[in-house]
This record gives structure tokens, C-alpha cells and sequence, in this order.
């Protein structure tokens, strides 16, 4: 007989299991913080969405209606989950990332901002030239060992 040892830290199924809610919580607070109203967030979303020529439902609706957008944010409702598109389309429309975020972090990936990505460069830059020096420093000393011994020969 096999165990599985289950962490109460990194418990992988217990979020995937959750990860609806969870996505479907985090867009409510991304609406509740964005400054507008659901009625606005849904049609930014249909702005955005005709704009680039793409379709946020499925089946004949050509746009986002204020009740399908009420069941992707209820948590309960466990029928009703935006798309991919969808949900890129409304983190755009909300000017927030955190709900790609939640996807993100099951696999153990986080969002970076423009900020991040500097502060990461400069990071490896530093690494980087960290590196370069000791790889100098050692050819130094194999130079100074060489020089050495050539000398000693003369």
C-alpha cells in the first residue's frame, strides 16, 4: 500500500480544486478596487473586445451581458468561467493582473511589473558582472603562476 503525504503548506489538488473560486474572488476584488462599476467594467470589456475584433462569450452573443459576467464573478457558480481571452480582456478593462496572477501561482509563477523586470535585469547585470570578475581575477592568477615559473627559468 502507497501513502501520499499531504502538505497543509503546498497542497497542489486542495487549490486546483479551489482555483475557480479563488479566480472568480480575486476578479470581484479587482472590479471592487478598479474605480468602476460592473456595469462600466462590462462595457470596457465589450469596447476592448470589438475594438480588436474578438469575442469574449461563447455561442451567438455577440457582446458581454451584465449576467454573464455576474456568474463568471460568483464564486458559487461553478459553470460559468470566463476564457482565457476573456479574462486577458478584463484585466485590461479593470487595469489589474492579479486575477492572472491566481492562474499563475498554482504553477508556481508570479506577474511581473515593468518595475520587476528592471529591477531582475539589474540583478543579473550584477550577477553577471560579479561573474566576469572572479573568471579575471582567476586568468590573473594563472598569469602571475606562469609569469612565475617562466621567470624562474631564465
Amino acid at each position: 500500500m502507497s501513502t501520499v503525504q499531504l502538505s497543509l503548506f503546498n497542497d497542489q489538488p486542495a487549490r486546483l480544486a479551489g482555483l475557480n473560486a479563488t479566480l472568480k474572488a480575486s476578479m470581484q476584488r479587482a472590479v471592487a478596487s478598479c474605480g468602476l462599476s460592473r456595469a462600466q467594467v462590462v462595457d470596457r470589456m465589450n469596447a476592448l473586445a470589438s475594438d480588436s475584433g474578438v469575442k469574449l462569450t461563447t455561442g451567438n452573443a455577440r457582446l458581454l451581458s451584465p449576467a454573464t459576467f455576474e456568474k463568471w464573478l460568483n464564486p458559487a457558480d461553478r459553470e460559468h468561467l470566463p476564457s482565457v481571452l476573456a479574462l486577458e480582456v478584463f484585466c485590461l478593462a479593470v487595469g489589474s493582473v492579479q486575477p492572472l496572477a491566481q492562474l499563475l501561482g498554482l504553477l508556481g509563477c508570479g506577474v511581473m511589473t515593468a518595475e520587476d523586470k528592471r529591477l531582475r535585469d539589474y540583478g543579473h547585470v550584477c550577477w553577471e558582472t560579479k561573474r566576469r570578475r572572479k573568471a579575471v581575477r582567476q586568468l590573473e592568477m594563472e598569469l602571475e603562476d606562469d609569469l612565475g615559473l617562466a621567470n624562474r627559468h631564465r
